[in-house]
């Protein structure tokens, strides 16, 4: 394994790789070590997934059997908080809106727009300092996912990252919907 493909395989590890993150690991990870991070990855129980067209690829634990008995999990998944959930799924729609209707390469959010998405499905409060504050930590939790980076170059504004589309499908979609009306009820009754 060359230096690249190692490189590759470390990022890998961390969570989300994108091709943004690093040109010449992309081109190494996608042209010759393919085959070799996924046998890798394959003894440990992960697969290596990537997404050549949108550019980014991630690990996921393998459902396999060895003898009848299953493999431990090695990445552990958690549930995402109501805000999470939401502010990814706001940011999904997004991503669907500027790839039918933007020619850009990437798809910029101000932390305005964010903020103005997400306070619609929060709770009503009366300490503003306070809401703005959980926005900000949402936020946060968003960039650590892989499915927000900060731009550098303008502040206060996020690039949404197309890796968001492998997590928020329309399966994920369909659940979320469910959670949110049992919320609604939960919240009116």
């Amino acid at each position: 394994m060359n230096q690249n493909a190692k490189t590759a395989t470390v990022l890998l590890l961390k969570g989300m790789f994108h091709k943004s993150d690093n040109e010449s690991v992309w081109l190494e990870l996608v042209e010759s070590s393919r085959g070799v991070i996924s046998d890798y990855f394959n003894v440990i129980g992960l697969e290596f997934e990537i997404d050549e067209v949108e550019g980014y690829a991630y690990l996921k634990n393998l459902e396999i059997e060895e003898d009848g008995e299953a493999i431990p999990k090695l990445i552990t998944s958690r549930e995402l908080s109501y805000k999470v959930s939401l502010l990814c799924v706001l940011l999904r729609k997004r991503l669907v809106d500027f790839d039918m209707q933007s020619d850009s390469q990437k798809a910029v959010v101000s932390k305005e727009n964010i903020i103005s998405d997400i306070i619609l499905f929060l709770p009503q409060k009366f300490n503003e300092v306070k809401i703005y504050k959980e926005i900000d930590l949402t936020i946060k939790k968003v960039e650590d996912l892989g499915f927000l980076k900060k731009l550098r170059s303008q502040e206060d504004n996020y690039e949404i990252k197309s890796s968001i589309k492998a997590f928020v499908d329309a399966q994920w979609l369909s659940d979320f919907n469910e959670r949110l009306e049992e919320y609604k009820e939960q919240k009116w009754s």
